[in-house]
């Protein structure tokens, strides 16, 4: 909302903004103030902007590459934040704050590496309206009030009051552009609210930072910067901020995502914790979960977490909708979860319904047009779909990767030094600096122990590895394949192929004969493995 003042053509400034204000003070000579408020969505939406909202005029002085250096991407907002979040019913709609920087921009709308404090424009009166009472308060004589180049900023103790004039002030998103942009299409596309959002909707606050680069309310900058300007120091937050930014890792993601099919499928495959052993799942003491590679031919690894991940990908070759509202696609998805994961004549189904009713009844409208993006197993079709995964795929999956003679071997040497629930599993689920910590403890009592208990073992297992085909990615993923056929496509279709065990038993006589090592020579033939 806009308020104009008794200058009326000379400002323009905003509705209140109510919050908390606070500092960060955390470099010498270095104060940064900003606003916490909670602003409701279609404000937020109106009156806060992203880079590309700028003038265009703008770059020939002031590079967007240089300050924003990521441009919108429209296909991630509209296909994964609207699409897949938004419009997703069976999620919970969460954003953390977006952060603005209220910037100074001249009549032409461009930015300004200062706040003007020539104009002489009149400061706006509070209140802002004579019938707010709460507004009132802000006029006391306990309140701070700082008026600066189009920017009205109000405190008293931690409680804030701001404002800034439209036609002088730009609030520019520095973090969280992409969240702003997904609102803003959320509501003025055709395609999904048509420029109303929903009385429901419309109850939602965002909870948005302020930066305030000026002194009169509280900014401090002694350090010796090349660039002071607000331009160049809103380039740097952004930088920083998006820098620092990072997203859950793979590895991190089917640890903690209990809604995805291919993580609940993953963690079928393991222990349940590190220090732990099994002869039916792979000891997670022996698995690089702690990064996202997928690679496991060197140290002391059996498989990699996010190799697992693709296997079971692969494995189950289910067909994720290029378009989540187009219906060809999402019957298309259901039938590769119904045929991989089905049972028997059974469908994945829950309280008698199966995926493809669910989605008729619940997704389409009365027309059998979609009106919700459907893009991933239901929550609630999950505990079907993982019992066909164990039924289907677990029981061979798991003798492929634990049978097969070199992975067999990795074991029982592991199991014969007490790797899995010794010492040796649980330094190797310690953080860097708990490693760290415990290496110099252990070896201020001992100077051997790091040699003994750690790394000898590190190289031997790493020695069983050398040039093996066994513990490369792709050729595990190969011999999956091979096991998808016989033990799922063509399972009691044709006895020629012979079942699990028969796969076992042919790979473990090419692996004693040497023919599956890296560059082994094949007799009678030019060229090698």
């Amino acid at each position: 909302m806009l308020i104009f003042s008794n200058n009326e053509g000379k400002s323009r400034f905003n509705k209140p903004l109510y919050g908390l204000t606070g500092i960060y003070t955390l470099s010498e000579g270095v104060a940064l103030p900003y606003v916490l408020s909670l602003v409701d969505v279609n404000r937020a939406i109106d009156e806060l902007k992203i880079a590309e909202q700028i003038p265009a005029s703008l770059d020939t002085k002031w590079s967007l590459k240089e300050l924003f250096q990521r441009e919108i991407d429209e296909k991630r907002v509209e296909d994964d934040i609207v699409k897949g979040y938004l419009l997703d019913p069976n999620k919970l709609k969460f954003f953390n704050a977006i952060t603005i920087v209220l910037m100074p921009k001249d009549s032409d709308g461009k930015i300004q590496n200062a706040f003007d404090e020539a104009t002489n424009v009149t400061p706006p009166p509070i209140p802002w309206d004579g019938t707010d009472p709460d507004d009132e308060q802000w006029k006391n004589f306990q309140s701070e009030v700082a008026n600066f180049g189009g920017v009205q900023f109000v405190s008293t103790g931690v409680s804030a009051r701001l404002r800034w004039d439209e036609d002088r002030v730009l609030a520019v998103a520095v973090d969280g552009q992409h969240r702003l942009w997904a609102l803003r299409t959320f509501r003025e596309d055709p395609r999904f609210r048509g420029g109303t959002l929903r009385t429901i909707e419309q109850q939602t606050k965002i909870p948005i930072l302020f930066i305030l680069l000026h002194p009169s309310a509280g900014f401090k900058n002694l350090q010796s910067a090349s660039d002071y300007s607000i331009r160049g120091i809103a380039r740097e937050l952004f930088t920083d901020l998006n820098k620092n930014a990072k997203t859950v890792d793979k590895a991190r993601e089917l640890i903690l995502d209990d809604k995805s099919i291919s993580a609940q499928c993953v963690r079928t495959l393991l222990t349940e914790s590190t220090g732990e052993d099994a002869r039916d799942k792979l000891p997670l003491s022996l698995v690089r979960w702690q990064d996202d590679s997928n690679r496991f031919d060197s140290s002391y690894y059996l498989n990699s977490l996010v190799h697992l991940d693709l296997l079971i990908s692969a494995a189950l070759d289910l067909k994720p909708p290029r378009d989540p509202m187009e219906k060809k696609h999402v019957l298309d998805f259901i039938e590769s979860i119904d045929s991989a994961l089905g049972t028997g004549d059974e469908k994945v189904q829950y309280e008698g319904r199966t995926l493809e009713e669910y989605y008729i009844e619940d997704y389409c409208d009365e027309d059998g047009n979609p009106v919700t993006p459907f893009s991933r197993i239901p929550e609630n079709y999950l505990g079907s779909a993982i019992e066909g995964f164990k039924v289907n795929f677990r029981s061979w999956l798991l003798k492929l990767l634990l049978e097969f003679k070199p992975y067999r071997n990795l074991l029982q040497y592991a199991r014969e030094h007490d790797l899995i629930v010794g010492t040796f599993g649980s330094y190797q689920a310690q953080t860097s600096k708990h490693k760290g910590i415990i290496r110099e403890q252990e070896i201020a009592k001992d100077s051997d122990w790091n040699s003994r208990e750690i790394l000898s073992h590190q190289v031997a297992i790493n020695s069983m590895k050398d040039n093996q085909w066994a513990f490369k990615a792709i050729f595990q993923k190969a011999i999956v394949r091979l096991g998808r056929i016989v033990e799922f496509d063509y399972k009691a279709k044709d006895t020629n192929l012979g079942n699990i065990d028969d796969v076992l038993s042919c790979l473990d006589r090419l692996y004693d004969k040497g023919i599956l090592k890296v560059d082994a020579n094949l007799p009678d033939y030019p060229f090698r493995l």
